[in-house]
């Protein structure tokens, strides 16, 4: 601890109203206060507290703390209590110079003070760049305003800008849209989490690239913003190979569901047109046929949202799927979408989609699926909790196998209007365990 030879100050009658004394337990400063005055301890002993921690004594006459706040101009960064009677010097920081005056023995120790501690934070400072150039990915560390206290080499690299131009600017100048990066940031500081995203920034050479970047946000221990990590990497070559098979699959998607409905409706119809073995009236096959086009319809939709369980991508496509039903008589309340241990990875009511979000995770495992082991489709009866039915509702439900590659991945389930059936198909819950769905 560096200490100012106090012993003019103090016996200098012109200085006495900037000494102030505080008892035992008294608060000097906290931590958090916007208050920038520098003191100098006379006597006694003072306490340095980070959020609830003690982190440090003073006991040393004509040590100076508060210098942090009264050299950055910023909030005090700790609490400062008195353990002992205290005497200190508080120099306010308007009228430093005035102090210098009336105290001119003390200006000397009081800038090398100052300038020992400058000298610290910049070594901090430097030794964090040294670190951070050995790492692989870019690394930005701003204040908690955006302005760049550390850029390495890798950033210098990937963002086509060195670090003396870097230095003590705002990042987002590096990004095409600043307000987007400043939207996201608040959001993460909302989750208090390392979140990633991919932005757009602007190259001095190679133009607009897509940066990956993970952000940490910076807590002290009040819980008050202080500072931003990220890492950054590029992922232009992959973003840009992601949109030519976007492109690509959605113009083939159009056709390679059209040919799968004509080879569904084929496929499952031919059985019930060559087979004598059961006779199926016309109501039965309009059904059937229903129930196999828009099977290989959502197939086509959930096959990949089914690989990586996305729940909100299920959602949209069953969502999609009742849309397109608006436009024809409906026989189905909702779907549910299950995994290979009948799990609840997805569901969708036209009723209520608080009631379908709340299914998920759910588990089948404990309900009849009935039919034969011939057959892609099984009956289920579930009873389900309502406001009106507190001992369960009734349900009907058909499941279908569903398959990616030949692999069974889980089951497609369609929650019936058995109303709607009656009423339009003549199909009872006996009549749905009889329909003939043979597997491909």
């Amino acid at each position: 601890m560096d200490c100012l030879k106090i012993d003019d100050i103090i016996n200098n009658p012109d200085l006495a109203k900037y000494l102030i004394t505080f008892d035992p337990g008294q608060t000097i400063f906290l931590e958090g206060d916007d208050t920038q005055d520098l003191y100098v301890l006379v006597s006694g002993q003072v306490e340095i507290f980070k959020g609830d921690q003690k982190i440090r004594e003073i006991t040393e006459e004509g040590a100076v703390f508060g210098e942090v706040s009264f050299f950055l101009g910023d909030q005090r960064t700790a609490s400062v209590k008195a353990e002992t009677r205290v005497e200190v010097i508080c120099i306010p920081k308007e009228e430093i110079n005035l102090f210098l005056k009336e105290c001119p023995t003390a200006g000397p120790d009081i800038i090398r003070h100052l300038s020992q501690w400058l000298d610290e934070a910049t070594q901090i400072l430097y030794g964090l760049k040294q670190v951070s150039d050995q790492l692989p990915d870019a690394v930005i560390l701003t204040d908690k305003d955006g302005r760049i206290l550390v850029w390495n080499s890798a950033a210098e690299k990937l963002y086509g800008r060195d670090w003396p131009q870097m230095r003590d600017t705002n990042v987002d100048e590096i990004y095409v849209n600043p307000e987007e990066y400043n939207n996201f940031l608040k959001e993460v500081q909302n989750q208090y989490s390392t979140t990633e995203k991919i932005f757009d920034i602007k190259h001095p050479r190679k133009g607009i690239r897509c940066i990956s970047t993970s952000f940490t946000v910076l807590y002290d221990g009040h819980h008050n913003l202080q500072g931003v990590l990220s890492l950054g990497r590029d992922v232009t070559a992959t973003k840009k190979l992601e949109k030519k098979y976007k492109r690509a699959f959605l113009w083939l998607m159009s056709a390679f569901v059209l040919i799968g409905l004509l080879t569904a409706i084929i496929f499952w119809g031919y059985p019930y047109y060559s087979k004598g073995h059961q006779a199926v009236d016309t109501r039965q096959k309009e059904l059937i046929n229903l129930l196999a086009k828009d099977y290989v319809l959502l197939n086509s939709w959930l096959t990949d949202a089914l690989r990586g369980q996305k729940t909100e991508i299920i959602r949209q496509a069953m969502q999609r799927f009742f849309k397109i039903q608006q436009m024809t008589a409906n026989p189905y309340t909702g779907l549910v979408l299950l995994d290979t241990d009948r799990k609840v990875v997805g569901a969708y009511s036209a009723g209520s989609d608080t009631a379908a979000r709340n299914m998920i995770g759910n588990s089948y495992a404990a309900i009849d699926f009935q039919g034969s082991e011939d057959s892609l489709h099984k009956v289920l009866t579930v009873y389900r909790a309502e406001k009106n039915h507190p001992m369960g509702k009734k349900g009907t439900e058909i499941a279908f196998e569903l398959y990616i590659d030949n692999v069974f991945k889980g089951w497609l389930v369609f929650q019936m209007d058995m109303d709607a059936l009656a009423d339009t198909y003549g199909i009872d819950e006996n009549s749905l365990k009889n329909l003939q769905f043979d597997k491909p």
